[in-house]
């Protein structure tokens, strides 16, 4: 590997007295291990630490599988997420090398069947490796599925590819399917011989399926009182988010990365198309991979079915980390452990805020036309709605949100808002808002209230999602999250995200049954009311 070192400073440009090799010294690798150790989850955390040329560390804590006690080792694998677009960027890249993929051609070159209807210029592999395309996110019920080819038909953009910068799944699914037309095999096959094959990565999974049951850790997902609990399973196949793998491959990968593109067995990409992918665009986002420092750091995360994980290759300093989890890798000890390892001095720990005590949500509330809301905290840590002379205990919906599943007229959900201090400021009681402090917000058009609601689609991925009045407008959440997205009307029933204007998300409302909505269209996906809170 010595061999690599003149070529990373000469594709650098800089001299190696600037652009050296941080030493990974014995103490903070000790220091990585006692705090991977001390982390407070049952689950399993996996750091491995690499520089350019071996593994220097590989630190476990926690369970690969709780209820059989089963430790994470250093073998135990997990699923990957969203950290797979690099390596299908890197596969691309390689067809680019060999004149079979021109990034910058429209995507409809490679797949005639791919009909958005845009008055822009048209999508090309560029725009979607960048996440600058204008598609929407995620379509779940075709996700893994070639149909979202189909599904993306007569989709309207609301902006030029390449003008704003929006975080597209769709997009990288898409890509799989381009290399499928130029390379004519599976999408797992290609990403197999052009890149796991290539690196010795023999313990990774190109695809999650049903052969890995029992064989990958066990994933857990937060529940509503924020406990944990196993999460649902379900296989995926698609180019955005479907490699399962350990810390040693994740390792050689890395190395790779830290050698941009190189390997002991020859260069997996030429330096031309390395350049390329690890160029910063938009939101300093490269193709599949964040570009930090003006391009001394590579990082990505990924999440997918309960599994969490982080990768940060110091390009310039020389060493890699990689973090893999079978629950929510904490993001404090995260930045701890890098910056540890970069030479900086780390924060003290601080205590997760994320799911708050009872207390932080109790007090009186006022909404307009005098109505009131009360809450009330509970020894045990429970939370009451106060009503006359009588408390009535509430179920914890998720970080933010409490509520009622049965009432005689219906379901009640309770989202809490909070100031930067972390004080609540105000909350939404589905059709109505109300405010701690100050004056009452404003009632929401007539118009609005029979789209509020529950809505969600069967299946293990879901989504399910809060449509609800706050401060007099419409506004929507994903059921488990905490951050509410103001919506703005662009025709009758149909609506776009406020903020950012240009976000291609949408949603639309029909089937009104009893003077209430019965589904909602997000960006294509059928969504249904639910009679949950």
């Amino acid at each position: 590997m010595i061999r690599l070192l003149p070529f990373l400073a000469s594709m650098l440009g800089l001299a190696s007295a600037a652009f050296g090799q941080t030493a990974l010294s014995q103490p903070a690798l000790d220091d990585v291990r006692a705090m991977v150790e001390a982390a407070p989850s049952e689950y399993g955390l996996v750091v491995a630490v690499t520089d350019r040329e071996r593994m220097r560390l590989v630190a476990t804590h926690g369970y690969a599988d709780i209820a059989r006690k089963q430790p994470v080792t250093a073998d135990t694998r997990f699923a990957i997420g969203s950290i797979s677009k690099s390596f299908t960027a890197i596969g691309l890249m390689q067809m680019a090398d060999e004149g079979r993929f021109d990034p910058d051609a429209p995507v409809a070159r490679y797949l005639p069947d791919f009909h958005p209807a845009s008055k822009f210029a048209p999508i090309t592999g560029h725009s979607l490796l960048r996440h600058t395309s204008g598609l929407p996110n995620y379509l779940a019920h075709v996700a893994s599925m070639r149909f979202l080819i189909k599904a993306l038909d007569g989709f309207e953009p609301r902006y030029a590819p390449g003008a704003h910068f929006w975080y597209s799944n769709s997009g990288y699914q898409l890509l799989g399917y381009v290399a499928e037309r130029i390379d004519g095999q599976p999408f797992p096959l290609i990403l197999q011989r052009r890149v796991l094959g290539r690196l010795g990565m023999a313990a990774t999974s190109p695809q999650i399926d049903d052969r890995l049951r029992g064989r990958i850790a066990t994933s857990y997902a937060r529940t509503p009182d924020g406990k944990f609990a196993e999460a649902p399973w379900f296989d995926y196949l698609s180019a955005d988010g479907a490699v399962v793998s350990d810390a040693a491959d994740m390792g050689a990968y890395a190395r790779m990365l830290l050698a941009r593109g190189d390997t002991p067995g020859g260069r997996l990409i030429s330096a031309a198309a390395f350049n390329r992918f690890a160029t910063a665009g938009l939101d300093d986002y490269g193709y599949g991979v964040d570009v930090l420092e003006g391009g001394r750091v590579l990082a990505h995360s990924g999440s997918i079915a309960g599994f969490q994980a982080y990768l940060s290759a110091h390009v310039a300093d020389g060493f890699a980390v990689v973090f893999l989890g079978n629950g929510p890798i904490d993001k404090a000890l995260r930045d701890r452990i890098v910056a540890r390892l970069a030479g900086s001095e780390p924060q003290a720990p601080q205590a997760s805020v994320a799911w708050r005590d009872a207390n932080s949500f109790a007090g009186s509330f006022a909404g307009a036309g005098g109505r009131k809301l009360a809450f009330r905290a509970d020894v045990s840590g429970g939370l009451g709605l106060v009503e006359g002379d009588r408390t009535v205990p509430l179920d914890r919906l998720g970080r933010e949100a409490w509520g009622l599943y049965q009432t005689a007229t219906g379901p009640r959900a309770f989202l809490f808002f909070r100031d930067a201090a972390g004080a609540v400021t105000d909350v939404s009681d589905s059709a109505a808002s109300y405010a701690r402090q100050g004056t009452p917000p404003v009632e929401a058009p007539a118009a609005a209230l029979p789209l509020v609601g529950r809505y969600a689609a069967h299946g293990e991925e879901g989504p399910s999602v809060r449509v609800f009045a706050r401060k007099g407008r419409l506004s929507f959440a994903y059921a488990d999250a905490a951050v509410a997205t103001e919506l703005a009307e662009e025709a009758p029933g149909r609506f776009r995200f406020a903020e950012p204007a240009h976000a291609p998300e949408w949603l639309a409302f029909d089937t009104i049954i009893d003077g209430q909505a019965q589904r909602l269209i997000f960006s294509g996906v059928p969504l249904y009311r639910i009679d949950l809170p």
